[in-house]
């Protein structure tokens, strides 16, 4: 394989000039020099190139990663991984192995001369490896390291030595904050101790709680990391530890991974994947439209119920799998294809299809459980699972609304149910509840009635439309579109002008004969090549008539636009913290452009957000003002909050909004994390 000359990547990196190259490469030429010199050793012999200098380009022309001298210099090599190679070989070649994956057996290698062929086979011999992974630092960082890691030939100090000095030797910045990790499983410790090493970290790792207390230090700040799993076992530890170190972050996570990542599955990943499941799941039988919306409905019950009550991630992905197949009957026209053990059950589709992809989840079990809750073989069980679902099938059965009473919507049905979900299902619709509210901007109802006839473009919308702060309802005909604008008075209707039962024109001429709808913008979806009906939806009042293919990007704003020209209420809307956090209202705000007032009361000091055109312009709480206020208020849990739509016309915040919220966000992890702690 050809590379790039090693004078030409020093010159593109700026380590060297053109002529500072031909004079190198003269030299070369005129046979002035030692047998077997090469360009760069000689471009640091003539002074015209240092050796990290010289380790950057040689990375760059072998396409390897480099590490700087500082993080060779903060390495920890384990005294197993040391002993993998000769000595003599590490100190004669410069060459120290850092980490050695036991299953694969790939060696990980520090090294300031990939091109050594011989020595890396005879490394590779030694170690037993499959493979090297080559990393590349200058000579004299390698040199130091093997200076205090590597045994002396014939006695002297041992690696284990030179290690256990090794605190005492690095210089410690007094406004840098120690790390330490708790790590109670030794192969667990060990691992992130050697990864903490090859990504340049200092932190100390250790596994006997006993040993945190001699690392604190009174006048230096210490984060302090354990899994979410251990921390019960480290609660009696960590007062004492806080009386130490009065700079003390305790952050618990829920594992280690490369890169500070967690070392479950990340959640974006996972939505990805449900959110894909489900579009595909619902948008590829366009019958049953009703069926559809109730699908959608209960799902989003279920992942908002199973987030409530705090279900760990794998029953969370379970409970919402299940409320995506329960209905499959419903929604398909599959037939001859049931396995014969399953003929006769509720949810026989759902199991036949889904063992067929060998779900991670016992989800045969958990529809076992919900048919005989659903018979009245059971009353509430201990699994919170199956009573989600239960009771989540039943709320949209009963047409709960966000805002709504469960109780009260389900009757004496209610006695049937978990009161652990009843309570959390009231906090959710209370929380969605207020979301609208703030969303309609206090003028009204923030419900949006969507009547479409293709399955994948009802799936689209009504997905778009719900991430953006509207309470979807989907009418399965033009008549249910009209029923329904009567009933909530929404603040939108977007409909298909050919519907069965009533077309979208028939359904605006309704809508503006009746004094209760009249005002209600109707947007109206017409078939590509339309013009004809482009202008006679106009012509009849219609807000806007779009052509297909449409873009959900483009209903949005044309429904923002629509909703924000609604009066706005002169009253304001309250709720307290615990029912809509303050980060979760000014996210709706911001999302929806709008401009309000945020007051926060019954904290230690009253405070204030002002929000314009969907930005975070100001902020006070007690003495502190612009972000440090934000951020302040954002930790807050408990207090009542009003949302008045108007202009105070303060400004003291300059930042994105977007990054303030993910500050804010941070932040108020942070403090929970500490408090749990």
């Amino acid at each position: 394989m050809s590379h790039t000359p090693l004078g030409e990547i020093c010159v593109n990196l700026g380590l060297l000039r053109p002529v500072d190259v031909d004079q190198v490469l003269s030299r070369l030429a005129d046979g002035a020099v030692g047998a077997g010199m090469r360009f760069g050793e000689l471009a640091v012999a003539m002074g015209l190139l240092d050796e990290a200098g010289l380790a950057r380009a040689l990375a760059q022309q072998f396409r390897l990663n480099l590490v700087p001298d500082d993080r060779v210099e903060r390495l920890q090599i384990g005294p197993d991984v040391v002993a993998l190679l000769p000595p003599q070989l590490m100190r004669d070649r410069l060459l120290v192995p850092t980490f050695l994956d036991p299953e694969k057996r790939v060696l990980s290698l520090l090294t300031a001369d990939p091109t050594d062929l011989p020595a890396l086979r005879q490394v590779q011999a030694a170690a037993n490896a499959s493979r090297l992974r080559l990393f590349v630092a200058s000579k004299p960082a390698l040199r130091r390291l093997v200076e205090r890691a590597v045994p002396q030939v014939g006695g002297g100090e041992t690696s284990s030595t030179a290690l256990r000095r090794l605190p005492e030797l690095r210089e410690l910045d007094p406004d840098e904050p120690i790390t330490i990790v708790v790590e109670p499983h030794a192969e667990l410790g060990n691992a992130v101790r050697r990864m903490d090493a090859l990504e340049g970290g200092d932190a100390e790792v250790v596994s006997d709680p006993d040993a945190v207390a001699a690392l604190l230090t009174a006048d230096r700040p210490v984060r302090l990391f354990f899994r979410r799993a251990v921390a019960r076992s480290l609660e009696p530890y960590i007062v004492g530890w806080r009386r130490t170190c009065p700079g003390l972050r305790v952050c618990a996570v829920d594992g280690f991974g490369v890169g500070g990542r967690s070392a479950i599955p990340e959640d974006r990943s996972r939505h990805f994947f449900l959110g894909m499941l489900e579009f595909l799941l619902l948008a590829g039988e366009g019958r049953q439209m009703d069926a559809r919306a109730r699908v959608r409905r209960t799902t989003r019950i279920c992942v908002a119920l199973a987030e409530e009550l705090d279900l760990r991630p794998e029953d969370r992905d379970a409970v919402q799998l299940g409320a995506l197949f329960a209905d499959l009957d419903e929604l398909s026209i599959i037939t001859g294809v049931l396995d014969t053990q399953d003929e006769g059950r509720r949810f026989a589709l759902a199991l036949t299809v889904l063992r067929q992809f060998d779900p991670p989840w016992d989800l045969g079990e958990l529809f076992t459980a919900v048919e005989r809750r659903l018979s009245g073989q059971e009353g509430p069980g201990r699994d919170l699972r199956v009573e989600i679902l239960y009771t989540a099938r039943a709320a949209v059965r009963a047409a709960v609304l966000d805002g709504g009473d469960p109780v009260q919507a389900l009757g004496a049905e209610a006695a049937r149910h978990d009161a652990r979900v009843l309570r959390a299902l009231a906090q959710v619709l209370r929380r969605q509840g207020l979301r609208h509210q703030v969303a309609a901007g206090g003028g009204g109802s923030s419900a949006v009635v969507l009547a479409e006839r293709e399955a994948a473009v009802l799936t689209a919308l009504e997905a778009r439309l719900g991430a953006a702060g509207f309470d979807v309802v989907v009418a399965a005909d033009g008549e249910q579109a009209a029923q329904l604008a009567r009933n909530l008075i929404p603040a939108a209707i977007i409909a298909n002008q050919r519907l069965p039962r009533k077309d979208g024109i028939s359904l605006l001429l309704e809508l503006r004969r009746l004094e209760s709808t009249r005002h209600i913008p109707v947007i109206l979806l017409t078939d590509k090549g339309g013009a004809r009906d482009v202008a006679r939806g106009l012509e009849l009042g219609a807000e806007d008539v779009l052509e297909k293919p449409i873009h959900p990007d483009v209903v949005v704003a044309k429904l923002r636009r629509a909703v924000a020209r609604r009066p706005q209420a002169s009253v304001g809307i309250t709720g307290t913290l615990a029912d809509l956090s303050l980060i979760d209202l000014l996210q709706t705000l911001t999302l929806g452009g709008k401009t309000a007032v945020v007051q926060v009361t019954g904290a230690a000091e009253p405070g204030g957000i002002q929000v314009r055109d969907g930005q975070i312009v100001a902020g006070q709480y007690g003495r502190r003002a612009g972000e440090e206020a934000l951020f302040s208020i954002a930790t807050l849990s408990d207090g009542r909050f009003e949302v008045r739509f108007e202009d105070s016309g303060a400004t003291n915040i300059h930042g994105s909004s977007e990054f303030l919220l993910l500050e804010a966000l941070r932040r108020r992890d942070e403090a929970r994390a500490e408090l749990s702690g």
